[in-house]
């Protein structure tokens, strides 16, 4: 705690004190004492206490740890998004000395495979899009017949699951039955 206004050791009947903090703490209430005429001030000295922030905004998606009801000043939080999400921003942030955080929250993007294209001689259908968790479909043309899986799925690191299939035409044996 700094003490301003007097010199240290003296002040006279009348004079005032005023209190300040060190960066990161907070006075306790912020108005000057004055001396009295036998020798006592009109109050107590204020205390310094410690910057704190609120929690942090949680991004959708994704949490921070470590998880406080209150944080201090140079507390840090670091972010993280969930499997199949990526952050965008900032990992981490502190509490500040004006008791806001350094960053604002990130926030969790999904992670999106992309559209697929239909093979030859078929199709490939997406109903609801091409995002983490998602399924795609496959069908071949009148006289193709699939060759592979017919069903693939964009996994959590942004790409489909299993190779494309492909479409071959069906071969028919001609059989010459003899009597």
């Amino acid at each position: 705690m700094l003490v301003t206004a007097g010199v240290e050791g003296y002040w006279s009947y009348e004079s005032s004190v005023t209190y300040n903090c060190s960066t990161g703490y907070n006075l306790t209430f912020d108005l000057p004492l004055m001396c009295l005429s036998n020798g006592s001030w009109n109050g107590t000295s204020p205390e310094c206490e410690l910057v704190t922030c609120s929690p942090p905004n949680v991004p959708d998606n994704g949490f921070y740890e470590p998880v406080n009801t209150t944080y201090f000043y140079r507390d840090k939080v670091e972010f993280t998004c969930l499997l199949g999400f990526d952050r965008i921003g900032q990992n981490s942030s502190y509490c500040n000395a004006t008791g806001q955080w350094s960053v604002i929250s990130p926030t969790c993007q999904i992670r999106d495979c992309g559209q697929l294209t239909n093979p030859i001689n078929g199709t490939v259908m997406q109903p609801d899009g091409s995002t983490f968790g998602e399924t795609a479909y496959y069908n071949c043309s009148e006289g193709y017949t699939l060759n592979g899986t017919d069903t693939r799925t964009c996994n959590a690191s942004g790409n489909w699951t299993l190779e494309a299939p492909t479409c071959d035409i069906i071969r028919k044996l001609n059989i010459d039955y003899i009597d």
